[in-house]
């Protein structure tokens, strides 16, 4: 599995515990979000292509937020 493929796995994971701990189904959260429920399954399992907007607006739907840091913390491994 890609270093990509993985960080999309573990957000999709993380999505989808948080939306489950609210009671939530992946249609609830589709019609909050303004994108079908495919894209949510989509989204939860890290599989397709997800724009970085729609996974934002489906991480605020379920109360994340996505962040961006250092890879490594000096320079490359």
């Amino acid at each position: 599995m890609s270093d990509v493929t993985n960080i999309l796995v573990n957000i999709g994971a993380m999505i989808r515990t948080r939306r489950k701990r609210l009671g939530m189904t992946q249609q609830d959260v589709a019609e909050i979000a303004g994108v079908q429920r495919q894209t949510i399954s989509r989204v939860e399992t890290g599989n397709g292509t997800v724009a970085v907007t729609t996974l934002a607006r489906v991480a605020m739907v379920v109360g994340l937020e996505l962040g961006v840091k250092p890879r490594y913390e000096q320079g490359r491994p």
